[in-house]
């Protein structure tokens, strides 16, 4: 005798979620009923790795995947009858809004609050589901389970412990049934709750939209969706994750959401609700499966970080190299610590890599040369590629480019030499700020209020031996945006005493601020992630970088340069912004190396 339900291996779980995320099922069986599913779990090898779901609407599955056999009973086990007077029969497939209507039709009151959980009544049973004001594990009398030697026993509600969205279900076992007490009552009145509740449940809810459900459970005496809209982040987004704007504690699938920018949501609205509210907020949704691609240490293999270089950066470069080669050195990567004071080749030329952690800032390693380079040697590298790099490293370049897209960044005037100074003040006015086009760090960045200013400015720029370019001077608040694999960290706020923020300001100053969360509501930082994430795609950057932006004294915003190496030290401003969102030092720079995976 063979089992008589499916089997597909290999199968897309994305499929079978309510968030429609997640990677492939190893083994996927789908029972033909209870006595099927029996007999299947009796002959599978103790050993066998197994997982259970119904409608997948309170699971994120990682977009590894599940290892082993995942039983889905969603429509398997379907029996649904009623026992006598005051009790119904429901097998764990069953969805709970058809218990509810079953209820109802049968003039059984108290189960009415089923039709607002968008799951299985073996789900259910497994959190103690509630809403509206209603938990599944009040109107349960007992439970029908399975072992995982196949055998089937029932127990008594009372024999469990149950509390807020829990209960003491050992890991071997699993409900395959249960009966649920309820009440005499008026059909046509308990119909006409249940149409309340589900007008309530459309009118509050993204119900239009993919997702698990609530994510978090209310803390005591409040309530998670409250904490979470009061900290700005309604609409905010990661990735293809949102956070809902009509149900803060709903996290929905804006179209292309991977498990992991869910995942990574989940954790930055809990850091950012602890670190505005103290309160530490709990997750009612299972997360299971493996991270899609996770590497080890060892998948790296040995590599080297290559900082330092010959550009007016380079101290900062050390600094910053030094920080990142710790943090490998931390996650146990075979990291070699390279001090590029000559050419690239002839640093490398006795060391034997797998792969590059390129931290040399400004020309010579931001610039798509040290990029060519290791293209040639065949190395992978983080960050950038060739042209991206050439582009993004020519602030002139960029922002023909920006202007190209019509993407808004300050009106310009090329300076070659003083003769070209009288044109310029003509087109620009002042104040007005002078830079060279191939430097980084502020290096070679003068204010001028007037043509004397402008004059000198000029002189110094020029000494930078590459293009000079007058900026209109932008009056307003400045933002800076990290990208990190394709998402938008949380948007920094600077501010200095300074005239701007120049190289001292960056690296030496204590009276600096940044200010994360930077002020703005949620749709302006939104609105300001989303146009830095256009900006690079226009550039081409991939892995990480980091885009300058200004708002005007209009609101306005305008694009000013984008960094494909930022700097990395105890100043930086991608470190900030990725510990707002939850991502450490040594994480943040492990995801950065995983970005040269794809070279």
């Amino acid at each position: 005798m063979q089992p008589s339900g499916q089997m597909r291996y290999n199968e897309p779980l994305a499929n079978y979620t309510s968030w429609r995320v997640g990677g492939l099922a190893e083994r996927f069986y789908q029972p033909a009923d209870k006595a099927d599913l029996i007999f299947f779990v009796q002959s599978l090898s103790e050993n066998e790795p197994l997982f259970w779901m119904g409608l997948g609407s309170n699971l994120l599955i990682r977009d590894g995947g599940i290892c082993g056999t995942v039983i889905n009973t969603k429509n398997r086990l379907k029996v649904m009858q009623r026992i006598d007077y005051e009790t119904i029969y429901v097998e764990a497939g069953v969805p709970c809004a058809l218990v509810a209507k079953f209820c109802a039709e049968q003039g059984l009151v108290g189960a009415e609050f089923l039709a607002g959980i968008p799951g299985t009544m073996g789900g259910a049973l497994k959190m103690n589901a509630g809403a509206f004001g209603g938990e599944t594990w009040q109107i349960v009398q007992n439970v029908e389970l399975l072992n995982r030697r196949g055998d089937v026993f029932t127990k008594s509600a009372n024999e469990f412990e149950v509390s807020y969205r829990h209960v003491n279900l050992k890991n071997d076992e699993w409900f395959l049934a249960t009966t649920l007490k309820l009440q005499q009552g008026d059909t046509s009145e308990s119909q006409q709750n249940i149409k309340a509740l589900l007008a309530k449940r459309a009118n509050s809810q993204p119900t239009n939209q993919p997702s698990c459900g609530s994510v978090f459970k209310n803390p005591e005496g409040d309530h998670a969706a409250r904490l979470i809209e009061a900290s700005g982040l309604k609409g905010f987004k990661i990735g293809g994750a949102q956070v809902s704007e009509k149900h803060a504690n709903f996290i929905i699938n804006a179209g292309d959401a991977t498990a992991a920018d869910i995942e990574q949501m989940i954790a930055y609205v809990q850091v950012q609700v602890a670190q505005k509210h103290g309160i530490s907020l709990q997750t009612e949704v299972c997360i299971v499966g493996e991270k899609l691609n996770e590497k080890t240490a060892e998948d790296f293999g040995t590599v080297a970080v290559l900082m330092g270089g010959n550009s007016a950066e380079r101290e900062v470069s050390l600094r910053s190299g030094t920080a990142v080669h710790a943090a490998l050195i931390a996650r146990r990567v075979n990291a070699i610590a390279v001090d590029v004071t000559n050419d690239v080749i002839a640093s490398l030329a006795n060391l034997k890599v797998d792969r590059v952690f390129n931290i040399i800032h400004g020309r010579g390693g931001e610039d798509g040369i040290l990029q060519a380079v290791l293209e040639v040697l065949n190395l992978s590298y983080t960050g950038s590629g060739v042209l991206a790099s050439a582009l993004a490293m020519d602030k002139l370049r960029t922002k023909l480019c920006w202007r190209g897209a019509n993407l808004p960044t300050p009106n310009w005037f090329v300076l070659k030499t003083e003769a070209d100074i009288d044109a310029c003040i003509e087109m620009l006015g002042f104040p007005i700020i002078v830079k060279p086009s191939l430097e980084g760090s502020s290096v070679g960045m003068s204010k001028a209020k007037n043509r004397e200013e402008l004059v000198e400015a000029l002189k110094i720029a020029l000494a930078c031996n590459c293009e000079v370019y007058a900026e209109s001077w932008v009056t307003g608040d400045e933002y800076t945006v990290g990208i990190l694999q394709g998402a938008a960290l949380p948007v920094i706020r600077l501010e200095t005493p300074r005239e701007f923020y120049d190289y001292e300001a960056k690296y030496n100053s204590t009276t600096t601020q940044y200010h994360c969360p930077c002020g703005l509501n949620a749709d302006q930082e939104k609105q300001l992630q989303e146009l830095a994430l256009k900006a690079s795609e226009i550039i081409g950057v991939e892995g990480w970088a980091r885009v300058d932006v200004f708002i005007d004294q209009n609101g306005d915003a305008q694009l000013i340069e984008i960094n494909t190496v930022p700097g990395m030290t105890d100043h930086s401003l991608v470190p900030m912004a990725a510990k707002q969102a939850g991502i450490d030092f040594n994480e943040l720079v492990w995801r950065i190396l995983e970005t040269s995976i794809r070279k």
